[in-house]
């Protein structure tokens, strides 16, 4: 399995993403059967059905897909807003060390006037 999402696995997500059942997605499940139904509106038509497993299995899945769904959107723009504000602190970081790099060779240059007037006098 991957560890790092790239920018087209972020792009593939969003594409299943926009091509899902509209959230909120919600789980319909009843103590009497092991079926567990996911559904994309409380009153809707019932988008996948999980029953091979046990009750609680079943609505252990359930709930996980459920909550993936409706928290997609966040994570993904999550993931997008912090790289953008790494990228962004990278870049301030370089300007500052760039700063210090000019700054450094100021001080060497004024140093070697210094010493160059003072071997003069």
């Amino acid at each position: 399995m991957k560890q790092v999402l790239t920018s087209e696995d972020i792009n593939f997500l969003e594409e299943k993403l926009r091509g899902s059942s509209a959230d909120p997605w919600n789980v319909q499940e009843s103590s009497e059967v092991s079926t567990v139904w996911i559904v994309p509106s409380l009153e809707g038509n019932p988008i996948a059905l999980l029953d091979y497993q046990n009750q609680e299995k079943n609505s252990a899945d359930a709930h996980f897909m459920v909550a993936a769904r409706n928290y997609m959107r966040v994570l993904l723009d999550e993931v997008k807003n912090l790289r953008r504000r790494i990228l962004e602190l990278i870049q301030s970081n370089n300007q500052e060390l760039q700063k210090r790099m000019d700054l450094q060779m100021e001080l060497q240059e004024l140093k070697k006037i210094l010493r160059t007037q003072n071997e003069s006098n």
